[in-house]
């Protein structure tokens, strides 16, 4: 009896897919265990780039199963059988979405960064403007969302198993549809194409900056503003940072920090609640501040300049970012001072109870970071 196969690109990226799928669930198993710090740092970013993979690749299973015909069923198999067979699919696939989905949300709402091989994570933005007691109870279930979907991924990948060898047991050819014989050149090349392009995404960071851990605990994030000789200074205590910078190769220095602004602080009730006001910060509209830099020049030893954009109240302005960096032992202080115009991001009026409020305002950071890669 002759049994059609599956497209040789199909099975190739069934069995990558197989390959990835065991992996992570091994790893999401067992990276919670790892003891040392920064091996754990990155196989806990390992575990999401390779779900961003593999959610990117049933992507693409999805619309080549949508456009390519499938080997028909064997005449042997029951309506039962059948039934039984698209119903089990039809869980595998849902709960693979469903991991990569709930996965890609928890991150969002992690206060924690993380990085896609290497780069800043592509956040999801409706997440990224909650509230921190909303991320913190949505993040929770999140969390059992995903690790429930896990076990049943497992569970359904053993039915899978035993229904594959159920049925090379019986002959029927459902087994050698999928099975790797590879017998054309046009396979081979399409299985070394795969090969070489998961080598190279996930050696891609290797040419990259040295990736950092900013410690939100024992970082600050500041600003002094000063009106008719008074002087108030105050703090952002929520914060997120994504960070690659090696003195190497500053060129290719990566910055992302997103401030909370609602979590700003300067230890007066009065002034915290004016700065949360429509007319200062406006949270209701505006929840976070973002600083983003791609590049750094040196500026003397151990001094360099970042240049980037900062988005406040949903303006952006370029400013540039002179800091210090000290390193010893895979950590590193950095220091780091500038001035902004309040006024260009709308922030505030000229006056406040006809007092004159000066429009530059300084803002400092004093941050340690723990290195992640070598």
């Amino acid at each position: 009896m002759i049994h059609q196969d599956y497209a040789a690109g199909m099975k190739v990226l069934h069995w990558v897919l197989a390959a990835l799928i065991i992996f992570m669930l091994y790893l999401g198993w067992t990276m919670g265990g790892i003891e040392n710090l920064v091996e754990r740092i990155q196989a806990y970013n390992l575990h999401k780039s390779l779900g961003i993979t593999i959610l990117a690749l049933m992507v693409l299973r999805v619309l080549w199963r949508a456009v390519t015909p499938t080997p028909p069923e064997p005449a042997t198999m029951s309506g039962m059988e059948k039934l039984g067979a698209a119903l089990g699919h039809l869980a595998l696939y849902g709960l693979i979405f469903l991991i990569a989905v709930s996965g890609w949300a928890l991150i969002s709402t992690s206060d924690k960064p993380s990085l896609l091989f290497g780069q800043p994570f592509p956040l999801l933005p409706w997440f990224v403007d909650l509230g921190p007691d909303e991320k913190k109870s949505i993040h929770q279930t999140l969390a059992a969302v995903h690790e429930f979907a896990a076990f049943g991924l497992a569970a359904m990948i053993g039915l899978h198993v035993l229904a594959t060898i159920w049925h090379a047991v019986r002959g029927d050819g459902i087994w050698s549809r999928m099975a790797p014989r590879f017998p054309g050149r046009g396979a081979a090349v399409a299985l070394a194409v795969t090969a070489a392009g998961s080598v190279a995404l996930l050696g891609a960071s290797d040419a990259r900056a040295t990736e950092w851990s900013v410690d939100p605990q024992k970082s600050a994030i500041a600003f002094e503003a000063t009106g008719s000789g008074f002087v108030t200074k105050g703090t952002f205590k929520a914060f997120r940072s994504e960070v690659e910078f090696d003195p190497a190769m500053p060129e290719q220095t990566s910055v992302r920090v997103l401030i909370d602004v609602r979590s700003v602080s300067t230890g007066q009730g009065d002034v915290d609640q004016a700065l949360l006001s429509p007319d200062f910060f406006d949270p209701a509209r505006f929840p976070t501040a973002e600083f983003v830099a791609r590049s750094a020049k040196p500026a003397g030893k151990g001094k360099y300049v970042l240049e980037g954009r900062l988005t406040m109240k949903g303006v952006a302005k370029p400013v540039s970012l002179p800091f210090s960096i000290a390193t010893s032992n895979g950590a590193a202080s950095v220091k780091g001072e500038t001035v902004i115009d309040r006024l260009e991001f709308g922030v505030g009026p000229q006056t406040v109870a006809g007092y004159a409020v000066e429009k530059d305002v300084k803002l400092s950071i004093d941050l340690a970071a723990l290195k992640l890669t070598n």
